[in-house]
Order: structure tokens, then sequence, then C-alpha cells
């Protein structure tokens, strides 16, 4: 016991000893002071992790809103079934569940209201049953309607189909400033949902715009406006796991939503009413006690500004470690080793522990990335920016892919990308992206590109050129669409065949109708000639002998005659032999039987220089002609017709115009108009133009115009003899 006494005496009294308190203690404020910032910059960090794993699951919310605006400009027009198609493929409820709907509303005015309702009940819809019963709601009569028509997953929003979103006066307002900027806006209000889905929601629209109409100015925009895509979104599953609490379990955070954009900075409140989202709402967590750390960063995401609120305890965050090693300093002393050691241990450990944070943080973003990747591979659509600076580019996957090209670290540049176009539409594209950039209008084309392995895929690029942090870049998109060139190149082929087959009936025809006339002339008609005279010299002989005879031969006389003008009329129908003294002959003749069997008035206008046309184009024409005059006949109504038959330069020009009762819209798409469609047919296999003017009321105009045997004819069509217009020679 004496020595122990002793020996603390020694250690009170020792200078050594109190100067090593002193540093001792020293050292222990400095460690916890560096364990408190230590532990402030930890939260700093993970605040702003937080808040870029935040930003960065928005961004990626609105990309698909972006995306499905952007499924609209790949056509003129986009089913219901390509919409639900699209929608489904992007499979919401695992990849993005913080997203209700996705939706397409469109702009309809007053006139168009009943015609739009009709179309969308008479349509059939995807299981068959279609829309009966949709309207256009809250019902009542406005100037215009924005309808909700194109609603996905339609299960769980059937509701709103047909609803007038514009109805709301805050929901019109955002709808017009959106329509005349063409940018991205919310509904303007936070939605509350009450039911057995209770949450807080969201809407955002993207305005439509028709392609190939310019969208430079408010005026522009406005006339190219057909609609709007927008999206409804359940905050509380959007931001559920964007931070991950199983690695910061200690941080809570709350996000309000205080105002537009652009409003002025301070208006918003964080009031309960503003409240979005609350990551410690429904657990039941004792209030942090101690000091806590506080922190609220502000985000712009869309056209609205939100503010979280990050808040934790100091204890909760610190370790043991962190909290003992004040206490261990002081206890071990001045100049151990043990404690310059844990020291470092601990810092070290700290920022390996934040490394492993940051690498979970950026987990959804990977996974993001991978969700759009995998959509542009469905759809077969890559993106691609280009740095005019530097003419680097940066590609996304799926234009790696599109290119038959390895996914490689080096930036691909300009050259790389002209490299792969085709080199008889290289000059096109590349002329092409430069007006673009100049004007700064959307440049939009379909060319090929070659891939690596050498073959030739048809794409459609679009591009627009945009501002990035003040330089400027183009962006656009490349989709490939070999599989509808394909489709679009047998569809002409195939018209192509049926209108040689026409030809050729059309060719068969008229040797058949030639070759029936000549032997019913050759055959028949000499036959009726030589029983004629034999009954003209028996009508003779009989005059004075046998009267009642005589009077009976004299009948057989007459039946031979009428049978005699009803063989030649059937050689003229078959075919005119005033056909054979040539196309004016002909028109001529056909001309006077009309006026003849109708009554009509019909005038003929020929042209004063002479024409040869071969036989092939004369017959065409004249039957054209007849066709024609039977449609005045049978449904015009008209009392006067025009015919005119003109050379202008190397094409003859026939035009026949009459006065009637017109063609009514749509009568030409009916199922008896294949006198038309035949005229039409007719004139396309002579590489010929068919022009037809009507109106209601307004009487019809047929304008033809057939090259003068300048152009090669198909073998079916061309042949036959060379005929002047003027006649035969």
């Amino acid at each position: 016991m004496l020595l122990p006494v002793r020996f603390i005496k020694a250690l009170l009294s020792s200078t050594v000893w109190w100067l090593g308190v002193a540093v001792s203690l020293v050292l222990a404020l400095l460690v916890a002071r560096m364990v408190d910032s230590k532990t402030e910059a930890v939260f700093d960090y993970q605040v702003n992790n937080a808040q870029l794993a935040i930003q960065t699951r928005m961004r990626a919310y609105i990309d698909v809103l972006r995306g499905t605006s952007a499924l609209f400009y790949t056509g003129n027009s986009i089913s219901r079934e390509q919409f639900h198609a699209y929608v489904t493929h992007l499979q919401l409820d695992r990849s993005f569940p913080g997203i209700t709907n996705l939706n397409a509303a469109f702009h309809i005015t007053a006139p168009e209201k009943s015609a739009f309702e009709a179309a969308v009940r008479a349509e059939a819809g995807m299981s068959g049953a279609g829309h009966p019963d949709f309207r256009i709601t809250p019902a009542g009569d406005r100037a215009e309607y924005h309808v909700l028509t194109y609603l996905e997953p339609l299960e769980t929003n059937q509701a709103s189909l047909g609803l007038d979103i514009a109805s709301v006066d805050t929901v019109a307002r955002t709808l017009a400033v959106a329509r005349d900027t063409g940018q991205l806006m919310s509904s303007g209000r936070l939605i509350h949902v009450s039911g057995p889905n209770r949450h807080v929601g969201m809407a955002m629209r993207i305005p439509l715009y028709r392609r190939g109409m310019p969208t430079r100015t408010i005026q522009e925009r406005r006339a190219a406006y057909y609609g709007s895509v927008g999206a409804g979104f359940d905050i509380s599953k959007l931001m559920l796991g964007a931070v991950d609490k199983k690695v910061l379990p200690h941080l809570g955070y709350r996000i309000y939503d205080i105002g537009v954009s652009g409003d002025r900075p301070g208006s918003g409140t964080r009031d309960a009413g503003h409240l979005l989202f609350d990551s410690e709402a429904g657990e039941a967590k004792p209030a942090p006690s101690g000091p806590v750390f506080v922190k609220r960063v502000a985000m712009t995401v869309g056209p609205r500004v939100w503010e979280a609120e990050f808040i934790a305890s100091k204890a909760a965050m610190m370790d043991e470690l962190d909290k003992s090693l004040p206490h261990i300093v002081l206890v071990v002393g001045l100049g151990t080793a043990g404690l310059l050691f844990s020291i470092i241990y601990s810092l070290t450990s700290a920022r390996r522990r934040a490394v492993e944070l940051a690498k979970e943080m950026t987990k959804d973003l990977r996974a993001s990335e991978a969700s759009l990747a995998e959509a542009q591979h469905m759809a077969h659509l890559g993106s691609w920016l280009l740095d005019i600076t530097t003419q680097t580019m940066t590609w996304s996957a799926e234009t790696f892919h599109l290119f038959g090209m390895e996914r490689h670290s080096a930036l691909p540049n300009y050259s790389d990308y002209l490299h792969r176009v085709h080199e008889e539409d290289r000059q096109r594209v590349q002329s092409g992206l430069a007006k673009s950039l100049r004007s700064g209008e959307e440049f939009s084309t379909e060319h090929r590109i070659v891939r690596c392995d050498g073959t030739t895929r048809w794409v459609q690029t679009i591009c627009r050129p945009s501002n990035n942090n003040g330089v400027i870049v183009l962006r656009g998109t490349i989709m490939d669409i070999t599989e509808r060139k394909q489709t679009v190149e047998a569809l002409k082929r195939s018209r192509k065949l049926l209108r040689e087959l026409t030809a050729h009936q059309d060719r068969v025809k008229e040797d058949e109708r030639r070759r029936i006339a000549r032997e019913i002339h050759d055959e028949l008609g000499q036959t009726l000639l030589a029983l004629r005279i034999d009954v003209s010299m028996l009508e003779t002989r009989t005059g004075n002998t046998h009267p009642r005879l005589n009077e009976k031969v004299r009948g057989a006389l007459q039946y031979i005659d009428a049978t005699v003008r009803t063989i030649r009329t059937i050689i003229n129908n078959l075919r005119p032999a005033v056909l054979d003294l040539g196309l004016t002959a002909a028109i001529e003749w056909q001309v006077n039987e009309f006026r003849r069997r109708s009554g009509i008035s019909c005038e003929l206008v020929l042209g004063q220089e002479e024409f040869a046309v071969d036989d092939a184009r004369a017959t065409t024409l004249f039957r054209i002609l007849q066709e024609s005059l039977t449609n005045v006949i049978r449904h015009a109504k008209a009392s006067h017709v025009l015919i005119e038959l003109n050379k202008e330069g190397e094409h003859l020009v026939m035009k026949i115009a009459d006065n009637g009762v017109g063609i009514p819209p749509g009568a030409r798409k009916s199922s008896n108009s294949f006198g038309l469609v035949g005229v039409e047919e007719r004139v396309h296999a002579l590489n010929g133009k068919f022009v037809i003017a009507s109106a209601p009321g307004a009487g019809t105009t047929l304008t033809i115009h057939i090259p003068l045997a300048t152009e090669k004819l198909p073998e079916d069509v061309a042949g036959g003899k060379l005929v002047r217009g003027s006649g035969a020679e």
C-alpha cells in the first residue's frame, strides 16, 4: 500500500505529469472537436448523396414522361394499341412504382366534340369491348377540351377516361403555358388522393406538336399543338427507397413543395398542407435526444421547387469508437502510438464507410439507367449528343447496338458517326445536321447506315440543337426502321405487279374484243349479207306472182336488216371501227353517239397542233372517254359536257368537264367507285397522271395527262400501230 501512495504523490507533484495531463486534455479536446467535425462532414456528405439520389430518381421518372412524348413523334398517328404496348413494356409497377398512370390528352374544339366521342366509341379496344359509353366529362359546352383519351394502366384509372382536364382553371392555365412555351409543366397544385390508396400526388405534362410544323414562336406552337402527354405521380411510392434506410438508418428527411420555379425566394411554406413525404411517417420512433444535425436543400423538379429537410441525431451518427476516442486519448496519454494509430484508423474507417455508402447510393441511378437502356432496346431507339466544339459524341447503349459496335470507354467522334452513314446518304445527312444547327429547327430524315459487319440498315434520325451548360450541342435519336422500309417496298412492288396485271388484262380484253368484232364482221356479217341478197332476189321474183309470199319475204328482209344493224352496234361496242381512223375521229364519233343517246349538250374542243399516238394510248383514251360519258349519264344529272383534247409539250391532255351534281366527299372510296379506279389504273399503266376535281353542286372535271410515246411502257401495254390524231395515215 505504501508504494502506490508514494507513486501517486510523486505523480501528482511531477511537472511532467501535469504537462502530460495538460497535453492529454488539449489532445482530448482537439480529438473531440475533430470527431464532431468529421460527424458533421459525414452528415453533409450523406445529405448531398441523398439529394443526388432523389434528384436522379426524379430525372429518371421525368425521362419516362419525355420518352412517352417522343413516342408520338415516331409516327403521324399513334394508336391506342401502340400506346398500351409501349407503357406495358415499361413495366411501371416494377421499374417506376411512383408513376400511377401515363396518359395522352388530345385538344378538341367544340365543333369536333361529337365526332371525337363517336370515334372513340367506335374503337374496338384491346379487349374487343371498346368504349361504347365514352363521353367527355364533366358535361357542359366549352370552347375547347383537353380530353384524357389514352390512359394506362386503364384498369385502375377507368374513371378518368374522357376527363376534360382543362375544366379546372388552374390546370387550363398550366396547359396554356405549356403549349406556348413547349416546356414540361406541373398541374400547379398538389393532389391529395383519398380512399384505400391515400397519398399525395402530382401531375406533370409535356405538350405535343404536329410533326413537320415549326415551333419557334408562340403562334407557331399554338398552330402545331394538338395535345399533351402526362404522368401522375404518387410521391410516397416515388420517394420510397430513394434513400436506402438500411444504409442510412439514422437519417430522416421530409420533402415540402414550396412553389413554382421562379417564385420569389421564401414565398413557399413548410406547413403540413405542403408536406409531400416524411421518411419517419408511420414509424414509432422516439424523438431524437441531444444535439441534432439539420440541413435544408432546395431542388428543382420539373417546373416546381421542392425543399428537403434532413435531420439526424448527432449521437446516432457517432459509433462507439468516436464516442470513446477522447477518453482513450486522455487515458493513454501523450505520444502513444496506439492513440495515433486509433485516430488514423478511425479516420480511415470513416472514409471507407463513406465510399461504400456512395456505392450504395448510386445503385438506384444505375438501375434507372438500365431500365431506360432496356426500353430503348425494345423500341430499337438510340440517343446521341454531339458537342460541336470538340466534335465528340455521346451514344446510348442502343446506339452502339444499332451500329453493331461494342461499347467502349473512348468517346466516339463525329467522323465515326458519318463514316457509318451510307455513302449515298452521307452528304444529305451532314447537310441536314449543319442546317439544323444554323437554323435551330428540328431535322428529321430517313437514311441508311452500314454496320460493322457490313450489313445495311434503314434508320430514322431526328435531332435539334440545345444549350448544354452554355455550350450549343445537337441532341438526337436514331431508330431502326428497316422492317418498316421493307414492308413499304414490298407494298410498292405488289402495287406495281397489280398495275402490270391490270394493264395485261386490259390488253387481252381489247385484243379479244378486236378478234370477236372481226369474226362477227367477217363470218356472221358475210353470211347475213349473202342471205340478204338471196332474200332480196326472192322478194323481186315474187312481187307479181305470189303476193302473199312476197309479203312474208319483205318481213324477213326487214328482220335481216335489223339483225345487220344490231351486229353493227355490237361490233361498235366491242371496238368501234372508227378507232382505226384515228383518235380524233373516234372521239368525234363517240361524242355524236353520246348526244344521240342522252340528249345532253356536248361540246368538243380539239387543239390545232397535230399529234401521233400508238394504238395502246388511243384505245386507253377512248375507253376513258366512254367510261366518263357513261358516268355522266348515270350519276351527274348534267345538262352540258365539255371535252378538250390538246397537245401540251410532250404530253397529250384530255379534259372532260360537266356541270352536274359533282361527287360527294368520300364517294371515291366507296365500294361502287370501281369505274374511277379503272380509269386511274389505265392512266398509270401509261405512265400518265390522273386528276379529278369535284365538289357537291359544282360539277366534275377529269384531267388526263398521257406522254406521247416518249416513255417506255410495260410490255403488256405497249404495242399496236402508230395512229395520228387527225386520222389514220
